[in-house]
């Protein structure tokens, strides 16, 4: 077993994987973004990582919105939720316009499949997204 990789800092995120090698991620204050780069290793557990962008069309002006969307799997017949994601924005631009939302993330671990084999990532997932969005009041948010 390697010995652990520290960075200095106050508060430190722990990642063990395996228990090979462990690293302290540590986010200085007021440091929202870090990028590391990981020794290679075995992963334990399998999954896949869903990036959406969606759009929402014609936002009236200095309005709220909200925007919720519901990420499904069926297997044998069952609709089974994996994950939600909700979403309140404010447009407040003075014409109609659209409104997209980048880099909407799930993830999905390989051990909540509906399927026989949980550990295998080769095998065949279908998903099944659902969003919906509406004004959140019809007064003017100026």
């Amino acid at each position: 077993m390697s010995k652990p990789n520290d960075l200095t800092a106050t508060s430190c995120m722990q990642i063990d994987v395996k228990d090979t090698t462990t690293h302290n991620i540590c986010f200085e204050r007021c440091e929202n973004n870090k990028s590391v780069v990981l020794e290679s290793q075995n992963l334990s557990s399998v999954g896949r990582f869903l990036t959406v962008n969606a759009t929402v069309k014609d936002v009236c002006p200095n309005k709220q919105i909200a925007v919720g969307l519901k990420l499904y799997e069926t297997t044998s017949g069952n609709k089974i939720i994996k994950g939600h994601k909700t979403f309140a924005l404010k447009h407040t631009q003075s014409n109609c316009c659209d409104i997209t939302l980048s880099n909407i993330h799930f993830v999905l671990p390989e051990e909540i499949a509906e399927t026989c084999d949980k550990s295998n990532i080769c095998s065949r997932h279908t998903f099944e997204l659902e969003t919906t969005s509406h004004y959140v009041d019809l007064t003017s948010i100026d």
